[in-house]
């Protein structure tokens, strides 16, 4: 193994063992490293991905799995023939080099986890810099959310494309009119406030599927990613949510808030619905806990069309129910709860807090 690549890999985790040791023992650490260094990793590393139509840190997977194939069958070719040399020295060169490659990129990928993900775990959470969420609610707020969430919901059905089963459809441009809509939301939000990319639909998205994803943030590429083969009212709830990641919103909960403001003030269509029925799934299912007679009166009153593209949802992840899907449920669960996350993938639902409290604070929905 080089020198060069030793000490590149020494920086890199002596670099990134800083940033972690900072985020979790100092104090206003982690919002300080926010507020310098965000923007400036958006604006570069996530500028220059940004040209790119397609997402950057999947085909960089597919890279590098080739990449070490190769590398690998060199490696056993040159071991298969060392007996032909003089004491197998190439064999040992290879391996060397071989390691010293990817000791580098292993340190560089725990440098940019720590830079770009893991740090802002340790933030201030934005419901508690934005002031939302206090107060709590009751169920009677509750329901009274659910109530407004599906008369809307059904308004906006009518409003929308559908296919020829009477499931909504995005036009071709979506990508592109959620990336302004989370521009327009910074633009009341200074947090918020900035450029933001396309978020990308992942080609091979079936993995996604078979994993129960719906959507996933690349913090090495700096990259929004969802999956394309879901029904399409996810969408712009999934990439918004997604988006949000890149301002340092890793809170899951948080981010589906952010999700759910983007969608709800804007002024498409499509947009706004995916955010209410978004809205309507995580608000009822608390419902449905919480008092199934009154969720059941509610779910009664929802239009037929949102019916249609709930039932297509249902039906779409429930192909993908097995093994696959729970290994990497229970996997996202513990990382989680290792980020500070108590809840672990139940932290999704608690947006349901958020939004109940945001909209009863706004005053127009819950009096």
């Amino acid at each position: 193994m080089a020198k060069r690549h030793f000490f590149a890999a020494l920086l890199l985790t002596a670099a990134a063992l800083l940033l972690r040791a900072g985020a979790r023992y100092s104090d206003g650490f982690a919002d300080a490293y926010a507020g310098i260094f965000n923007r400036l990793w958006v604006m570069t590393l996530g500028r220059v991905n940004s040209f790119f139509p397609f997402s950057v840190v999947e085909f960089l997977i597919y890279g590098l799995v080739l990449f070490l194939l190769f590398r690998l069958g060199r490696l056993l070719a040159a071991w298969m023939r060392r007996k032909e040399e003089n004491g197998g020295e190439g064999f040992r060169k290879m391996a060397g080099l071989l390691l010293g490659r990817v000791l580098v990129l292993v340190s560089l990928i725990f440098f940019l986890f720590e830079a770009n993900e893991d740090i802002y775990f340790y933030c201030t959470p934005f419901s508690v810099r934005e002031g939302y969420g206090e107060g709590g609610y009751s169920t009677e707020d509750l329901a009274a959310c659910c109530a407004w969430l599906a008369e809307e919901a059904g308004m906006y059905a009518d409003l929308v494309e559908r296919d020829a089963d009477g499931i909504m459809v995005m036009s071709a441009d979506a990508d592109e009119r959620i990336r302004r809509a989370m521009t327009d939301l910074g633009t009341s939000c200074g947090e918020l406030s900035g450029w933001y990319p396309c978020a990308k639909p992942v080609f091979f998205s079936r993995l996604m599927s078979l994993t129960n994803m719906a959507g996933i943030y690349s913090a090495y590429t700096i990259e929004a990613n969802y999956n394309r083969e879901m029904t399409e009212y996810n969408h712009a709830f999934c990439a918004a949510h997604e988006l949000s990641h890149l301002k340092g919103i890793l809170q899951e909960n948080e981010a589906n808030f952010i999700a759910y403001l983007c969608c709800m003030r804007s002024a498409e269509a499509d947009i706004r619905y995916s955010g209410l029925l978004s809205g309507w799934v995580y608000c009822g299912n608390e419902l449905y806990k919480r008092d199934r007679d009154r969720w059941a009166e509610i779910y009664g009153t929802l239009d037929e069309r949102c019916t249609a593209d709930l039932h297509a949802n249902n039906v779409f992840w429930a192909k993908f129910k097995g093994k696959i899907a729970d290994a990497a449920e229970s996997f996202n669960d513990s990382y989680l709860k290792g980020r500070g996350q108590e809840d672990g993938t139940k932290s999704y639902d608690r947006v349901v807090d958020l939004i109940v409290s945001y909209e009863k604070k706004r005053g127009e929905v819950l009096q």
